[in-house]
């Protein structure tokens, strides 16, 4: 009995370590990862996946010229052509191997890791080649914007890569510990404010849980917070690029966005095709659920719109 009662207490510590750490900003674990859950996540392609910087984005991110826009949106458009059925097989390798990883199943996940790899080498050849390709319109100045954009994903990407980390991790100790056909716990994960945005005045400016990201209101305001405009049309423009840059740090994109909630100061009918316009280079097949309310005010004076969304990730 006494045998009995030693074995008993080492399975409860066993099983009681890992969720001690639940409530300090997901499961840690408090053995070795390494030994305990196998090697290290695997390193996944970054920013190659969604692709280069987009047009509407690179009109205000690089202020274009007229002309300077018409040439770079006809590069990129040939660029993201070309280059569509690897990312169309990237993202769907992607959700494969979080379907995977979800199951704790980490052998699996690595097969289509592996895949991920493959793709990534080919699609990063191809975007650097594309941005070799700017130097000849773009002035000196603006290949400086180019290559802080760049190194500002690169960034939100290492952010990602420790974030997918912990996922691999959680993996194995849902293979560990969790019952075969059991659901596996969603992990809530509020994440940081992406180089290029403000931070939101309260709270974070999106949270993961599973899947799921939602993403607090974006407001017309540049990186410092400073709002771009006293017009409707200006503040919306910024506010869809802000939405977009947050949904790539979360590990979505715009596509992925199942619905949107636009708060918009004394809200008259006629504003609706003034946010429709500065949207559509944003939203224009396979569109999300939108919703329009007009408000009297917003958390920031001067502020005429606020665009939230909740999106489906890979």
């Amino acid at each position: 009995m006494r045998h009995s009662l030693k074995y008993l207490f080492l399975a409860a510590t066993l099983l009681l370590l890992p969720c001690a750490a639940w409530g300090q900003g997901g499961y840690r674990g408090g053995l070795s990862q390494s030994s305990r859950y196998g090697p290290p996540a695997p390193k996944l392609p970054g920013v190659e996946l969604v692709g280069p910087l987009d047009t509407a984005l690179a009109r205000v991110t690089l202020t274009l010229t007229p002309d300077q826009s018409t040439r770079y949106r006809q590069v990129y458009d040939s660029f993201m052509v070309a280059t569509r059925p690897q990312r169309d097989s990237a993202n769907a390798a992607i959700a494969k191997m979080n379907e995977r990883l979800d199951d704790g199943d980490r052998a699996a996940a690595m097969l289509y890791a592996e895949q991920l790899q493959d793709l990534g080498k080919y699609l990063k050849d191809r975007q650097d080649r594309f941005e070799g390709d700017l130097r000849r319109f773009l002035n000196g100045d603006q290949s400086k914007a180019y290559k802080k954009w760049r190194e500002d994903q690169d960034q939100a990407t290492d952010r990602k890569r420790r974030e997918n980390q912990r996922r691999w991790d959680e993996a194995g100790f849902r293979g560990e510990f969790v019952a075969p056909g059991a659901a596996a716990p969603e992990i809530k994960t509020a994440l940081p404010t992406p180089p290029g945005v403000a931070a939101p005045a309260v709270g974070s400016p999106s949270v993961r849980v599973g899947r799921a990201v939602y993403v607090t209101g974006q407001l017309g305001v540049d990186s410092t917070g400073m709002l771009v405009g006293s017009d409707l049309r200006a503040q919306a423009e910024r506010a869809f690029a802000n939405l977009r840059v947050v949904l790539q740090s979360a590990g979505a994109s715009l596509r992925d966005v199942t619905t949107l909630t636009i708060y918009v100061v004394n809200y008259r009918p006629a504003d609706l095709e003034t946010i429709r316009t500065a949207g559509a280079a944003y939203f224009s097949a396979n569109a999300p659920i939108a919703t329009v309310v007009g408000v009297q005010s917003l958390g920031r004076d001067g502020a005429l719109i606020s665009i939230g969304a909740t999106a489906s990730a890979h």
